[in-house]
């Protein structure tokens, strides 16, 4: 079952755009690693995230997504300070807020998000049983793969299914093992 923010970001995908899968090329990691240390030139202390296939090392769309936490009360401090490295992002009012780019020919999507907004606690929460599960990463790169040259809203759907799966899975772990206890 997907969340109504799941379905209306699937309305927003065009029917006509596909998905091209590609086997994981240890290059993008390289990319990837020069885009935050960028970042970490200037602002060491910031938590400056690599999520997504190219940091799980398995097949996707050879791109990088890179992920900064903020707040609502802190983003203004840091806003200018990615606008200078980065440019301008997609809109300013609000976080998340999005930065398009490239690096060593590979496309980055860099996120300044809210580290305490439920939306990003469970996309950390999925990335790290992701990595941490050797089973569950392959299962999501045998989703990526059998995706390619479709339907990127298919893809997107299928996505999110298996996310919500994982998150399912963790709640009920946690309901298992009683109040107080984490998973994580």
């Amino acid at each position: 079952m997907l969340t109504l923010n799941q379905e209306k970001y699937l309305a927003t995908i065009p029917e006509d755009k596909k998905i091209v899968v590609q086997d994981f090329n240890p290059a993008v990691k390289v990319a990837a690693d020069k885009v935050i240390a960028k970042i970490h030139a200037v602002k060491p202390d910031w938590n400056v995230w690599s999520m997504g296939s190219s940091e799980l090392g398995i097949a996707g769309q050879n791109d990088i997504d890179i992920n900064i936490t903020s707040s609502p009360d802190k983003y203004a401090e840091q806003l200018p300070i990615l606008v200078e490295l980065f440019g301008e992002p997609r809109q300013r009012e609000r976080l998340p807020m999005k930065w398009t780019l490239e690096q060593d020919n590979f496309e980055v999507e860099l996120y300044l998000t809210d580290a305490t907004s439920e939306m990003f606690k469970e996309h950390l929460d999925v990335f790290r049983m992701l990595k941490d599960s050797r089973g569950l990463s392959e299962r999501y790169e045998a989703i990526k793969k059998s995706a390619s040259g479709g339907s990127f809203r298919d893809y997107m759907r299928k996505k999110y299914e298996f996310f919500n799966e994982l998150l399912e899975s963790r709640e009920a772990g946690l309901n298992a093992m009683g109040e107080g206890q984490d998973l994580r």
